[in-house]
C-alpha cells in the first residue's frame, strides 16, 4: 500500500488534473490534499486504544466514504463561496477516492485489501499491480520510526518516480499550453 507521500502525490495529481490554472487557489489545493490523506486518519482511534492498525483500511476506506466527503466539503463551501462548492466537492471527492483505489491496487501479501464497496459490501477487495512496493510500518510506541525506517526507502523511491512523474506531466502540460497561448 502506499504511503502518506504517494498518497499526497496522488491528491497533488487530481488537484493539477481537475483545476484549471487561472482558477487554482490554496483552498482547492488544502481540499485536496486533504483528502488524499484523510482515509488514513483511520489510524488515531487505533491510537488511542494502543493499537495503531486496529481500524486501518476499514469503512473509511470506501467509495462511499469519498461521496460523504465531498457532500461535506460542498456544504460548507456553499456558506463560503457559492461559485466554487461543486467544484471544491468534486476535487476532494475524486482526491478521496484516489487514495481508496491506490491503496486497492496496491495490496500487499499478507493484507487484505479495503471495502470499497461498503456499504453495499463488507469484504475487501485488492490487487497487487505492484507499483510501489511494501510501505512498512510498525507500533507508534516506535515514535516516528513507525514508518521512517531504512526498509521503506525504495518503496518511496518508486512512489516519488511514479506519483512525481504523473505530477510533472501535468505541470508540464499546463506549462506547454501557456506557451501556445502566448503564440
Amino acid at each position: 500500500m502506499p504511503s502518506p507521500v504517494g498518497h499526497i502525490l496522488g491528491g497533488a495529481a487530481v488537484y493539477l488534473a481537475g483545476t484549471r490554472r487561472e482558477s487554482r487557489s490554496s483552498r482547492m489545493v488544502t481540499i485536496a490534499f486533504l483528502g488524499s490523506v484523510l482515509p488514513d486518519f483511520d489510524f488515531l482511534p487505533g491510537i488511542l486504544i494502543g493499537e495503531m492498525g486496529a481500524f486501518h483500511h476499514g469503512i473509511s476506506h470506501s467509495l462511499a466514504f469519498s461521496v460523504l466527503f465531498g457532500a461535506i466539503v460542498f456544504l460548507f463551501f456553499r456558506r463560503i463561496d457559492q461559485a466554487v462548492a461543486i467544484r471544491a466537492s468534486m476535487l476532494a471527492m475524486l482526491a478521496y477516492a484516489v487514495h481508496v483505489v491506490l491503496d486497492f491496487v496496491g495490496v500487499n501479501e499478507g493484507t487484505q485489501g479495503v471495502p470499497i464497496f461498503w456499504p453495499l459490501s463488507t469484504e475487501r477487495f485488492g490487487i497487487d499491480l505492484n507499483l510501489f512496493g511494501h510501505f512498512r510500518w510498525s507500533d507508534i510506541r516506535d515514535g516516528i520510526g513507525a514508518i521512517v525506517r531504512w526498509d521503506n526507502v525504495m518503496t518511496l523511491l518508486r512512489e516519488v518516480l511514479i506519483g512525481g512523474g504523473a505530477v510533472f506531466l501535468l505541470l508540464w502540460r499546463d506549462r506547454r499550453s501557456v506557451r501556445k497561448s502566448k503564440l
